[in-house]
């Protein structure tokens, strides 16, 4: 069965699965590249699972605090 299957192919047929068989070779290798450092418990740098904010307003970083939704932004100081 896989001879007769062989045999059918075409110069192009098989032109065409080398070609889709790099691809496929390539794609998984570049995924598995891609997730070789990847860390399923990673944590950014100075920020707790509850956060680090005295204020509760949420988790910070130096000098950075993360995003609030509930905060009003001040507006921007207007120049003349």
């Amino acid at each position: 069965m896989i001879n007769q299957w062989i045999s059918q192919l075409t110069v192009r047929k098989v032109i065409f699965l080398v070609i889709a068989l790099f691809a496929v070779v390539y794609v998984v290798w570049y995924v598995i590249d891609a997730l070789d450092g990847f860390d399923p418990n990673y944590q950014p740098t100075g920020v707790s699972a509850r956060g680090s904010s005295s204020d509760g307003s949420g988790a910070k970083v130096g000098s950075y605090k993360a995003f609030d939704p509930s905060k009003e932004t001040p507006e921007a100081a207007q120049s003349k």
